[in-house]
């Protein structure tokens, strides 16, 4: 069965590629990025972290696939980094409320597909769209300041494993979720966009966390070259 949804997939997309119109591209810029994170520490009670966003950045290749007059599909593939800064409380060895700040950087390969609706204006065309994304976490480390004791520095492992080994902390390999984009393409080839990703999945595979990946990016891009 996989098989054949393998060669079905790769005969539509070769037919797909065969009579649309491709433009293949470059792009980068900049993100904010953050979190949404919970914490049950007492009582079974969740307790919300304060999260604030980082700086950090994307950068990949794009196509763009003619569907329509008005429409297209843009895939790309892009190395992007994500994370928080968080503040939350934990209980410490003799039960005390701790306050903790930890500091996420965590660096994907993400796959998003936007389907986009694109309209002239001006001297290019104005487009919008949405579609899902698919992300692999491929690195990251995470620093953690306690109010009572020494700071520490862990590596992040992306696998699904509940695990509190010193100076390691787990992560869920795969991150998915929706993203949002408006921009502008002049006839050049040169494009400007804002896009907000807004991540759908659990990504901590602590049981008492959870923990969803967000960002808000601006990028510049360029389209190579076109065929039919």
């Amino acid at each position: 069965m996989k098989k054949h949804l393998l060669l079905l997939t790769a005969a539509l997309s070769c037919g797909l590629f065969s009579y649309a119109q491709v433009s293949f591209g470059v792009k980068a810029g900049y993100s904010m990025a953050g979190m949404s994170a919970k914490n049950i520490i007492t009582d079974n009670t969740p307790y919300e972290a304060n999260t604030k966003t980082l700086p950090a950045f994307h950068a990949g290749v794009i196509a763009d696939i003619s569907l329509a007059k008005n429409f297209s599909l843009q895939p790309g593939l892009f190395y992007s980094a994500k994370g928080a800064k968080l503040h939350q409380i934990s209980t410490g060895p003799a039960d005390e409320i701790e306050k903790v700040v930890s500091t996420a950087h965590l660096n994907y390969l993400e796959l998003p597909v936007n389907f986009l609706y694109k309209r002239a204006l001006g001297p290019g065309k104005i487009f919008a769209g949405f579609g899902p994304y698919l992300a692999y976490g491929v690195g990251g480390k995470i620093k953690t300041e306690y109010e009572h004791y020494a700071s520490r520095e862990s590596e992040v492992k992306f696998e699904n494993k509940e695990d509190y080994a010193a100076g390691i902390t787990y992560v869920k390999p795969f991150d998915a979720g929706a993203n949002f984009i408006a921009g502008y393409e002049l006839k050049m080839g040169l494009l400007l966009s804002v896009n907000y990703s807004l991540g759908l999945t659990n990504t901590s595979p602590y049981e008492s966390e959870t923990q969803k990946n967000h960002y808000l990016g601006i990028s510049v891009g360029y389209l190579l070259h076109k065929h039919k």
